[in-house]
């Protein structure tokens, strides 16, 4: 059987909310947080926190020293070389599981799912994202190494190269596949960007098992619309659109 690798990405250089992978609630850091949820899912074989090589990241590695999880460290920018160097770090594992450290209450659940999806399939890349079903923050990706190889060695857009998954989205060399919910819950927002965002996850945490899933959170919001009112203006994927704008300046300057 081919081994997963997590990679999830962090850092605490977040301009809307400084060290906000390091913000604690109830003691335990957020990317904590993620880790222990992580640690839940049957399908994963080793977990590694990818950062970088800025000095404000030391913070990054010596939770992952606190915490028992290997830490790589890489470019700032260019996160699809970050991952691709990680990758090859640990040659024994064939498959790359993505997460990123803003999505604190990922569910284990929904990365075995989605990794079985990917499996069974035959799948060179497969998600729940191409079509979003799942809250905001419940996302998960899984590609092969090798895909990972070549969108690392043959992308140049600057959104290639700070989202990693933007040269294997567009590109039609791979068989993709996307896991959908069984009930349409994309509205739902459960990542961390910025205060409010914050404030909501810190009043889920609070109500919540370590072990809850996705629907325990979106029960309690649905409890509490003042609650989940504090964050339903966030677009979703504004880093993204923000990455399209500098594709666009790229282009026209080459």
């Amino acid at each position: 059987m081919s081994k997963n690798l997590c990679i999830i990405q962090a850092r605490v250089g977040s301009t809307r909310l400084p060290k906000k992978v390091l913000k604690e609630i109830d003691g335990i850091s957020l990317l904590e947080y993620e880790v222990q949820r992580v640690r839940l899912a049957k399908k994963i074989d080793k977990i590694v926190i990818a950062t970088t090589i800025n000095q404000e990241d030391d913070e990054i590695q010596n939770l992952c020293q606190k915490i028992g999880v290997d830490c790589f460290r890489g470019s700032i920018d260019d996160v699809l070389d970050r991952y691709f160097q990680c990758s090859s770090n640990y040659p024994e594992y064939s498959n790359i599981v993505r997460l990123t450290g803003d999505c604190p209450l990922v569910d284990p659940v929904i990365i075995d799912q989605v990794v079985d999806f990917f499996e069974q399939g035959g799948y060179d890349y497969a998600s729940n994202v191409l079509k979003e079903t799942f809250p905001d923050g419940m996302d998960v990706e899984i590609f092969k190494k090798e895909v990972l190889k070549q969108a690392a060695e043959e992308s140049n857009l600057p959104s290639d190269r700070e989202h990693v998954n933007e040269f294997i989205l567009r590109s039609d060399q791979f068989k993709k596949g996307n896991f959908v919910a069984s009930k349409d819950h994309s509205s739902y927002r459960l990542t961390i960007d910025d205060q409010r965002d914050f404030e909501v996850i810190e009043f889920l945490i609070k109500r919540s098992q370590i072990s809850d899933n996705y629907q325990h959170y979106i029960y309690l919001l649905d409890q509490n619309p003042e609650i989940k009112a504090k964050n339903s203006a966030i677009k979703r994927n504004e880093g993204m659109l923000k990455s399209w704008e500098k594709d666009k300046l790229f282009i026209k300057n080459n």
